[in-house]
């Protein structure tokens, strides 16, 4: 079977009839209709569902880091009344015939989360931040619970630890420390590194008794402004005054105990005990998913009300007591209506929750465009873009703009020249080397209308408007031969490659 071939069955694999599935014993379902529920008594009822397209393309996107295939499409819209639960069952459990990919893919796109959680963008490190993100993929395709990954980062006993993340901040007590505090506990206590902080009740002791207790780790640069580890940890000198490690809402230093300081820290650190603990993470795992956090200031946690943290905490207190289950929260939060909710609509009658447009990270848009474009992807193909540095240019150039929240879209002239003149879409609109192309305007099956839908369909996850197939029809009749006619669809795919709307999560 030759190319053209093989890329015609995949476009049409909508023929494929798909085993029927039961979501009786699908994950999260419980936990989703307290969150309905307690959702409606904080904001009421929510905004109209999003349709099923943009549903796909939304889950796809947060779930495994692309949008979703036109087989994949096809597949889901075969499904029952109970489709969108099935296509949450199948990405976040494995649950079908393709549990191997999405297993993988679900881990890499959590670990390039949560890296920019652990080093957000403008972070300056030291060495490449492949080491960490290895480590978390690790923890992630192991389901991992939540809390023991926290304590794996927060009890390390090398700087080569945890993927190599202390010596990633600059090897230095204080780097770490402040860091953890923010992913962990959402505070920011940095402030309080020179003097007692300005706006809040945060001391200078409370960061250098953090601090304190990796002062016994070899740092990896020569600081003269840094602190001065005294060896051992649990104290830590500096400009003159030794602290004594502590943890943060508390007064006097650590009592004695038969474990190492850094073993108690982890385990007050990640306990449910802990105030701010589960309420930070289902606050993050909130704002990656629905595009802001249940508080909207995720790193200042410290700074809410009670009133403001109060569906916060209770979320939290489920999320510990089912084990820190991260796969059983995304799935719970997915399956709400919350999650379903049309982006940037509000409930007339009560307008306080809005979901918010996201824009899609430099790793989603390369690995979407690959999805779309049908590029090779196999180490052995001397053109597959992954290996051929291709990859790394464009999240590199895409990186730049990157905003510090999901909702924030910062790109300029350098990231859309990227994408306008790029190899890759240079290569997606070339007749000769285009596969979708190839594939759409070659197809015997296809009438005119079909190949500008599924060129929607693969980029977009969306049928055309009928004033976009009035207009994009209404074009092609223009052309005065078959050859521009057929290249007029390479100029349609740019279109559509190049919209603001295909780096958003709708």
């Amino acid at each position: 079977m030759n190319k053209i071939a093989v890329l015609l069955t995949t476009l049409l694999m909508s023929m494929v009839m798909l085993p029927e599935r039961s979501v009786a014993d699908s994950g999260g379902d419980e936990l989703s209709r307290w969150i309905d529920q307690r959702g409606r008594q904080v904001w009421g009822d929510p905004p109209s569902a999003c349709d099923d397209l943009t549903f796909v393309r939304r889950v796809y996107l947060d779930l495994v880091g692309r949008v979703p295939s036109v087989a994949e499409i096809r597949d889901f819209q075969k499904l029952g009344d109970d489709r969108r639960e099935l296509l949450v069952g199948e990405l976040v459990f494995g649950e079908g015939p393709r549990r191997e990919t999405y297993t993988r893919l679900s881990a890499a796109s959590l670990a390039r989360h949560w890296r920019r959680v652990l080093l957000p963008p403008g972070t300056v490190t030291l060495g490449p931040a492949q080491t960490l993100e290895t480590w978390l993929t690790e923890q992630f395709k192991q389901g991992v619970p939540y809390d023991e990954m926290m304590r794996g980062l927060a009890q390390i006993q090398s700087p080569q630890s945890a993927g190599n993340y202390f010596q990633l901040l600059g090897g230095t007590p204080e780097n770490y420390a402040g860091n953890l505090s923010r992913v962990m506990l959402g505070v920011r206590i940095d402030c309080a590194q020179c003097h007692d902080h300005p706006f809040t009740d945060w001391k200078q002791s409370d960061f250098w008794g953090l601090a304190a207790f990796y002062s016994d780790l070899p740092g990896t640069i020569a600081n003269p402004d840094a602190s001065k580890p005294t060896g051992k940890s649990g104290e830590i000198r500096y400009e003159g005054t030794t602290y004594a490690a502590k943890f943060l809402w508390q007064e006097d230093a650590l009592p004695d105990a038969s474990r190492t300081p850094r073993v108690r820290l982890a385990r007050w650190m990640t306990s449910p005990e802990n105030p701010n603990f589960s309420a930070t993470a289902v606050n993050r795992f909130w704002q990656l998913l629905v595009g802001h956090g249940l508080y909207w200031d995720v790193e200042n946690l410290d700074l809410a009300t009670s009133d403001e943290r109060a569906f916060l905490d209770e979320l939290g207190d489920r999320f510990a007591e089912d084990g820190f289950n991260v796969q059983q929260l995304i799935a719970a939060i997915c399956k709400s209506d919350w999650y379903a909710a049309q982006s940037m609509q509000t409930n007339d009658d009560n307008p306080s929750f809005q979901r918010e447009l996201k824009v899609i990270s430099p790793e989603q848009v390369f690995d979407s465009l690959e999805q779309s474009l049908h590029l090779p992807i196999s180490r052995i193909d001397p053109s597959a873009p992954r290996w051929t540095g291709a990859r790394t240019q464009m999240v590199n150039r895409l990186g730049e703009a990157v905003g510090a929240t999901p909702e924030d879209y910062a790109s300029g002239i350098p990231q859309a020249l990227m994408m306008m003149n790029g190899k890759v879409t240079a290569d997606a609109i070339d007749l000769d080397r285009s596969r979708l192309l190839r594939a759409v305007v070659e197809s015997p099956f296809f009438d005119e209308n079909t190949r500008i839908e599924t060129l929607y369909l693969a980029v977009l996850t969306r049928q055309p408007t009928e004033t976009e197939m009035e207009l994009l029809t209404k074009y092609l009749d223009e052309k005065p031969n078959a050859i521009t006619r057929r290249q007029a669809f390479g100029e349609i795919l740019w279109a559509l490659l190049n919209s603001p709307e295909f780096v958003l999560c709708r």
